[in-house]
């Protein structure tokens, strides 16, 4: 993979980050805080948040083609990294009261569920684009012969 390549695909991978993180915002919002009002500032925490969070999938940049151990080490440093921005940008409601637990439970588990969904969709596109490679190589090689 170019460098090119990489950084087209953590700009994608910001985009899948940033709807992600507004659906999860609004199913634990309505969960935990349902009479909550947010303003139209409120609005860009997402995006901020989806470019803190891309910074550590440059952990997964390789000129080369890693191994499976290299490339599975990678993908959970990267987690790691990810959930470790996403603790320390988000604090508890102070209205939440004894339920901190409850809520940075819902958090790691809402960036773990972010996270794979992230990683599957980036996944299928780079499969689907595979796909298609191989159907033109296939069109190719038969018109040679």
């Amino acid at each position: 993979m170019t460098f090119r390549e990489f950084i087209l695909s953590r700009v994608q991978l910001f985009f899948f980050l940033v709807t992600l993180i507004l659906a999860a915002s609004a199913i634990l919002g309505g969960i935990l805080m349902p009479e909550k009002e947010l303003h139209y500032y409120h609005l860009f925490s997402p995006f901020i948040i989806a470019g803190l969070c891309t910074l550590p999938s440059c952990v997964t940049y390789f000129r080369r083609e890693p191994t499976l151990k290299q490339y599975i080490f990678r993908l959970v440093t990267q987690f790691l990294l990810t959930e470790g921005v996403v603790m320390l940008l988000i604090s508890p409601p102070d209205n939440i009261g004894d339920n901190r637990m409850l809520f940075y439970f819902l958090l790691g588990g809402a960036v773990l569920i972010i996270y794979v969904l992230a990683t599957l969709m980036m996944w299928y596109q780079k499969y689907l684009q595979s796909r298609q490679f191989t159907q033109q190589l296939k069109k190719l090689q038969a018109s040679e012969n």
